[in-house]
């Protein structure tokens, strides 16, 4: 058996992303709690008037009170942007500290923008300690750091993507200026911080705004660079590992190539060029280690997507086998529940055949004795008569749930027939049984067999009867112009059909048991109380009508089958009716009849029939025969009386044919079971059942001498 395929590489990736914006905010908190830090700690330097704390750095010049003042602004401002959960308070607090600290850094900046006597930076510094010595204060360049800082943070969360954005440059801004001041510092450029904007711009100043204006880029974790820099993935660790090579390296190599300068070792060309070839060749190294982390990286995919591959085709092998494995079960399933089915069926056949059987061979061992009273001997033949019509019965319910049964159907009117089936269950159902019959005040024409659609009306109410257990309620309700809705996965159909509800208040069918009902020589009776074949003529006779039947039942409240058979019009029935020929019988004398019938012993029991109604008989054994002789002698036949199924050219091909070429010759087909009848009908001619008794052969001989003297009389 296949194991189950477990993906993780979607969740993997997804966290991703996650784990770097949660280290950049650590990252970012980090800076923030070292620039407030450093800041508070110059402003407590210049009120103790403790030196070294106002430096931090020794031999260093010191952080002004203002410039500190606004990084403390700043550091809290980042600290409430980075909280992890934050609420509207802080988000506004953030804003009005960072509005704070630009004020701040402006009030600084315009002693250079406008000259005169009021200096913000010498204020502040008064209210903390004391004036400023000459030559001190906030430099330009620190006063625009800090303007891009606050403005870094006042723009990081507005709505507008531009405005985001813009914010960021400003915060990198501040970051190139913090550096600039920073790295003058490191290599020594005295003229650096004599003159220009980065004047009077403490090394403490630079690190602390450079630390501020880093921690607010971070703070956006959503950034591109910080998911590719701190992320868990390959191109993190790579980012992380080139990043200081490329970074500083080149300034370290710019460190000594000054200070070999300034000590004599090399001139100031030769040292640029030198510089130069040295970067040149650590590019070219940091590009060939790059390339060869592509190409091992290109390695690995090939071969992981020749594993995957090969684990595809492996996965679609097993696929194929167990589907096919799948198919032959469930082959071998369905075949197994079609031999349970046949075995159910014939064995139910097997034992009801056997009691009739049983009934027929003991009549007619009876019978063989030559003292055998006549009441008696009568009493034998009318249970060997009644025995066969219960054969006859058992198969005709049979075929109607095989859909195989022969029907007469006919336009009716459904309310006159469940009128007249209604008045006799009364004897049917018992006394402590109501029957309500609910009927619509126009008539519902079908087209069915009338006789097979009141079996099924009794069949219906029998099994209501059992339901209740003799008391209750049996309520039939007709109902015209109905559409019939999807049945047991079947789909419905949107024209009109007739519906006759038959509902009980018995003890109801559980619900393992409704797809069940319907099959032959299934109970729930006890033995000896149901055959379990009525409810299959029900569902046969519905389906080769063109209908339906559906059941619905709550356990313990009752069942109701509703019986659904396409509706015809008024006018069809007029159409179809034909007026039953009336009149004394019709006497056999000098008429012929040509019996066609392969099984010999039926053949000679049919003309023995015939010949006892005072007809003349001819037997033919095939259809082929049969017309050998009606050509032989064109007019020496009455009337044809064919079996339908028969080798080589059935009964229906042969009574078309006749009435082609003799269109003036009745036919009577005869059969027990027939597919072609069974789809349509009896094509026009007259049909006879089997099992069929001299009785209905001479009504089926009345009925064709009726229209054959109707049509000479015309």
């Amino acid at each position: 058996m296949a194991e189950p395929v477990r993906t993780v590489l979607p969740s993997a990736t997804t966290s991703k992303p996650k784990r770097a914006a949660a280290r950049a905010r650590w990252i970012s908190r980090a800076f923030a709690l070292l620039g407030t830090g450093t800041s508070l700690t110059v402003l407590v330097g210049w009120r103790l008037d403790v030196p070294a704390m106002r430096r931090l750095l020794p031999g260093q010049p010191p952080m002004v009170a203002l410039t500190a003042f606004a990084c403390l602004l700043l550091g809290t401002a980042l600290l409430l942007a980075t909280r992890m959960r934050r609420s509207k308070t802080s988000r506004c607090a953030s804003r009005w500290l960072a509005v704070a600290a630009a004020a701040l850094a402006l009030g600084g900046g315009l002693q250079y923008l406008i000259p005169g006597s009021f200096r913000l930076d010498d204020w502040v510094q008064r209210l903390v300690f004391r004036q400023l010595e000459a030559g001190s204060g906030m430099a330009l360049a620190t006063a625009a750091g800090i303007l891009g800082t606050a403005a870094a943070l006042l723009l990081q969360d507005t709505g507008n993507r531009r405005l985001r954005h813009l914010g960021s440059l400003a915060a990198l801004g501040a970051f190139v200026i913090a550096a600039v001041g920073g790295l003058g510092y490191a290599y020594g450029l005295g003229a650096f911080h004599q003159g220009g904007p980065f004047s009077r711009m403490a090394l403490i100043t630079a690190v602390t705004l450079g630390a501020l204006s880093l921690g607010v880029l971070l703070s956006r974790p959503n950034l591109p660079w910080i998911a590719t820099a701190l992320g868990g993935g390959e191109a993190g660790a790579l980012t992380r590992h080139l990043l200081p090579a490329a970074v500083l390296a080149p300034l370290l190599l710019g460190l000594l190539e000054l200070h070999a300068v300034r000590a004599g070792l090399l001139e100031a060309e030769t040292g640029t060029a030198f510089l130069v070839i040295v970067l040149a060749l650590w590019l070219a190294g940091l590009t060939t280690r790059l390339a060869r982390n592509v190409d091992r990286r290109a390695v690995t995919d090939r071969h992981l997507h020749d594993v995957l591959r090969g684990m595809n085709d492996t996965l679609e092998q097993r696929v194929t086998e167990r589907t096919r494995d799948l198919a032959l079960a469930q082959d071998a399933l369905v075949q197994a529940q079609k031999m349970e089915a046949i075995g159910q069926l014939t064995g139910g056949v097997a034992h009801d055949f056997n009691n009739l059987l049983t009934i027929i061979r003991s009549s007619v061992d009876f019978l063989r004795r030559p003292d055998l009273p006549e009441e008696r001997r009568t009493r034998y033949m009318d249970a060997v008569s009644d025995t066969v019509d219960r054969a006859a019965k058992l198969t005709a319910q049979l075929l109607a749930f095989a859909r195989r049964q022969a029907l007469k159907p006919e336009v009716f009117d459904a309310g006159e027939r469940l009128s007249g089936v209604a008045s006799m269950l009364d004897s049917l159902t018992g006394a402590r049984i109501r029957i309500l019959t609910q009927l619509p005040e126009s008539s519902c024409f079908v087209r069915a067999d009338a006789s097979q659609f009141e079996t099924a009306l009794v069949n219906l109410a029998v099994n209501a009867r059992d339901a209740m257990e003799g008391e209750g309620t049996l309520t039939i309700a007709l109902a015209c112009n109905r559409s019939k809705p999807a049945i047991r996965g079947h789909a419905g159909a949107s024209h009109h059909f007739v519906t006759v509800a038959v509902t009980d208040t018995g003890s109801g069918i559980a619900a393992e048991q409704i797809e069940r009902i319907f099959e032959p020589f299934f109970t729930t009776k006890e033995v000896g109380k149901g055959t379990g074949l009525g409810l299959s003529q029900v569902i046969g006779f519905a389906k080769q009508s063109g209908g339906d039947v559906d059941v619905a039942s709550v356990v313990g409240r009752g069942t109701t089958f509703t019986l659904y058979l396409p509706r015809v019009d008024a006018e069809a029935n007029a159409a179809r009716k034909e007026e039953a020929p009336e009149g004394p019988q019709v006497e056999g004398a000098d008429q012929c009849i040509l019996v066609v019938e392969d099984n010999i012993e039926v053949g000679r029991f049919c003309t023995q029939i015939l010949l006892d109604l005072g007809y003349g008989t001819v037997l033919a054994q095939s259809a082929e025969a049969a017309l050998a002789e009606i050509e032989a002698v064109p007019f020496r036949f009455d009337a044809v009386f064919s079996d339908v199924v028969m080798p080589g050219m059935g009964g229906i091909e042969l009574a078309k044919r006749l009435r082609e070429l003799h269109p003036e010759l009745p036919v009577i087909l005869t059969s027990g079971y027939s597919h072609v009848l069974a789809r349509d009908d009896s094509h026009g001619f007259e049909l006879v059942r089997k099992p069929y008794s001299a009785e209905q052969v001479a009504r089926a001989m009345k009925a064709i001498s009726g229209r054959k003297k109707s049509r000479l009389s015309a």
